[in-house]
């Protein structure tokens, strides 16, 4: 062999090396009858392991078919109670699950039911859009449209969230309903459950007497509860309240807020939310606002679902010939994004 074909034959051997497909798996799983995987634990989530090797697409196990895994990588996982553990998943010689932390080298037993997720991807924007209507006609020309949308983000200790909402009624030709309500919040966790927060709240609406009610303050919150099936927190702060009148002199004045923010799922299909705002004036506390939206959504596939909503809206002292209460029922299609 000449010495160039030699230097050749020598470069191809290391490219060869250099590329040849890796075969120092991270992790073994032996699941169904008989299944062997090894790869790496891409996620997990809602009782379900995604798993991802070179050589086939991912691969989603029920845990309840798992019978021993190990991973050589350091997982992290997020249990249903907050808590965060970092480590190497182990199968126990007695069979169970079990975690060696990192850098203790302590193992430490688990189950599945406790752990919400593993690797969780970095959270993105979730919320959903909903939009429902009506057009009558007849003896009476009704035309009603309503919507909204609610987008929540996440990080490490922090927390943005977003409200809209729109409703427009027509009947014979005449508007009899139009309304905009919006709502900013930042919330800074110094805890697991207790946090700091800044919130503004806005409100439109004509036959109410308001060009734009404005509402901008602080305060702090407690989350009591938070898992899979139910979330409960409470708020109280001190607001700056703004009322930009059609008719009648503005008002300006300071209250308290009290807010609450409930989530209880019944099942997989359906969930109940209640949202909750108390604006009572600090110098006379009898003489308040209130809105409370509360809802029903029924889900029907991975990302469409129906929503009955009824919102309340009540001002103790309204403006002369503006009633003291308002109901609305509202029947709308949702799709949900970034569950």
């Amino acid at each position: 062999m000449s010495s160039v074909a030699r230097r050749w034959f020598l470069v191809l051997a290391l490219m060869a090396v250099v590329c040849a497909p890796r075969t120092g798996w991270t992790g073994e799983v032996h699941f169904g009858d008989g299944n062997v995987l090894k790869g790496t634990i891409a996620s997990f989530k809602q009782g379900e392991l995604t798993f991802s090797t070179d050589y086939a697409k991912k691969v989603k196990i029920p845990v309840d078919q798992i019978q021993t895994i190990t991973t050589e990588e350091i997982v992290t996982i997020e249990l249903k109670e907050g808590a965060i553990l970092k480590g190497r998943l182990v199968t126990k010689e007695d069979g169970s699950l079990g975690i060696e932390l990192i850098p203790m080298k302590e193992v430490v037993s688990l189950r599945w039911e406790e752990i919400r997720y593993i690797n969780k991807t970095p959270r993105r924007w979730k919320g959903n859009i909903f939009l429902g209507g009506s057009i009558q006609t007849g003896n009476v020309e009704v035309t009603s449209i309503s919507g909204g949308a609610e987008a929540e983000r996440k990080w490490e200790r922090d927390r943005l969230s977003l409200r809209a909402f729109h409703n427009y009624v027509e009947q014979d030709g005449e508007i009899n309903s139009r309304n905009t309500f919006g709502a900013f919040k930042f919330d800074h966790f110094f805890t697991d459950r207790f946090y700091g927060l800044i919130s503004t709240e806005l409100l439109k609406d004509e036959f109410k007497n308001l060009n734009l009610r404005a509402i901008i303050g602080g305060g702090v919150g407690y989350k009591f509860w938070e898992n899979d099936t139910k979330n409960l927190e409470f708020e109280l702060g001190v607001t700056y309240f703004s009322e930009d009148l059609r008719v009648g002199q503005d008002e300006r004045f300071t209250t308290a807020r009290f807010a609450s923010n409930l989530m209880y799922l019944f099942n997989d299909n359906l969930k109940f939310t209640n949202f909750l705002l108390v604006y009572p004036k600090i110098a006379q506390p009898a003489e308040y606002r209130l809105r409370n939206e509360a809802s029903l959504n029924t889900k029907f596939t991975e990302h469409w679902s129906f929503k009955l909503t009824h919102i309340l809206d009540q001002n103790s002292k309204p403006s002369p010939g503006v009633k003291k209460t308002d109901q609305t029922f509202l029947f709308s299609l949702q799709f949900n994004f970034g569950d």
